[in-house]
């Protein structure tokens, strides 16, 4: 990409489940999209940022889904919009979700995913695990020494147990329970922590969002929702073009090679880069502008 700064930004706001979705902070791939002449939808899913909903910071995969194919209606509605040719690109979390939307929407002809967190059983007792190391950003992930098995086991039904507890109160009473959502500190591998995502290599990112005005805070409910969701259904259907990149630095390196065999297609392809670890995948920019013309190179190919 030789250049940058070739679009016009537009404000948007588009219905979805009776609430309204609006703004999304990180620009950097819809900007460089929209530089290989790409219209690019982001958004706030529900409860989050701008989006309306209640309760406020409520973590529900299949809420954040159906806001994706909010999204896609509302694509189709413009006219300047190719309907017939609908992608979907999601970082992190919203990569296997993007991936899911995929298997079932038949109005979505590619998709890619940059840096997944892959959403399985084992991935989720990894992410818990991985908030009571204390390695520096930057550090090898692949080689993190994480809490036991039975330990991790542990801390995920506590998560739960927690989670159980809150919906009980939100349901009696109406109010909320809510904890951070990242903290610089680690988790105890016996007890856990109060914070969502604990440790010093997910605040090295989300730490300094929390000085712009990030809402540090999450409903302890949402782990009912978060962790009671699966991508590996939906991909195992996945016949759309669908493009992977990952590495060994990336979150649970495994899950993404367990998903990617499991995506029935012919066309798929996986990029495993080792050389940036997860966060880099998010906004570093020399990182960020070789993941998007890999991404457009392959929807170009798979027209």
């Amino acid at each position: 990409m030789p250049f940058h700064g070739q679009y016009t930004v537009e404000k948007v706001r588009y219905p979805s489940h009776g609430e309204t979705i609006g703004e999304q902070a990180p620009l950097q791939y819809a900007t460089r999209l929209a530089d290989e002449g790409y219209a690019a939808l982001i958004f706030d899913p529900r409860t989050v940022g701008e989006s309306t909903g209640q309760p406020r910071r409520l973590e529900n995969p299949k809420m954040k889904n159906e806001d994706i194919v909010a999204g896609l209606d509302y694509l189709s509605t413009r006219g300047d919009v190719d309907a017939s040719r609908l992608l979907l690109v999601g970082i992190c979390q919203g990569g296997p979700e993007s991936l899911d939307v995929a298997s079932y929407d038949s109005r979505v002809t590619g998709v890619a995913s940059v840096t997944g967190y892959y959403r399985d059983h084992e991935t989720d007792v990894y992410m818990i695990c991985a908030g009571c190391v204390s390695a520096e950003p930057g550090a090898d992930i692949s080689a993190m020494k994480l809490p036991t098995p039975e330990q991790g086991e542990a801390l995920y039904r506590n998560r739960l147990e927690r989670a159980k507890k809150a919906r009980e109160v939100y349901e009696k009473t109406g109010e909320v329970v809510y904890q951070p959502l990242v903290d610089p500190q680690v988790a105890d591998p016996n007890i856990g922590s109060l914070a969502a995502l604990p440790g010093p290599i997910v605040w090295s990112w989300y730490g300094p969002w929390t000085l712009k005005g990030f809402e540090n805070r999450y409903a302890v409910m949402s782990d009912l929702d978060h962790f009671g969701y699966t991508t590996v259904p939906g991909v195992a259907k996945l016949m759309k073009p669908a493009l992977l990149i990952h590495g060994d630095n990336c979150m649970n390196a495994a899950a993404a090679k367990r998903h990617y065999e499991s995506i029935p297609t012919s066309q798929k392809k996986m990029i495993w880069n080792n050389e940036v670890s997860h966060f880099q995948h998010y906004d570093q920019p020399d990182c960020v502008d070789r993941n998007v013309a890999e991404i457009a190179a392959w929807f170009a190919e798979t027209k």
